[in-house]
């Protein structure tokens, strides 16, 4: 089973993709924001992390910086699309950029399916 966690202040957001994910390949832990992800990852020791960028206390771009993006995949989701946004995600590591407003829960679900084969 993988783990997989949700750092996003949007609690609706978090449980959706929890509901998304098939229980029986995916243990989904969730944090409300940067701060508490990173304490989450160091606890957890999860196979991939699904980011937001926007969050309180300590944004994705920050949890991007402290994460060494070549031993756990990150994939951001934001509703921010920005060339220079990504590129920056891209730079830092990270796996995937999804849009929100873009993607449905169960395309999200699926980019987990990719990454873990």
């Amino acid at each position: 089973m993988k783990t997989i966690l949700v750092i996003d202040d949007e609690i609706y957001f978090s449980e959706t993709i929890k509901a998304t994910l098939d229980p029986k390949k995916y243990k989904v832990l969730s944090a409300l924001d940067g701060e508490e992800g990173l304490k989450m990852i160091e606890k957890e020791s999860p196979d991939a992390v699904l980011l937001d960028l926007n969050m309180p206390k300590m944004n994705g771009m920050e949890v991007l910086a402290k994460l060494d993006t070549s031993k756990i995949p990150v994939i951001i989701t934001s509703n921010l699309s920005s060339r220079k946004t990504i590129s920056e995600g891209v730079a830092l590591g990270v796996r995937g950029y999804i849009i929100k407003s873009d993607e449905s829960p169960s395309t999200i679900a699926s980019t987990f399916e990719d990454l873990f084969r």
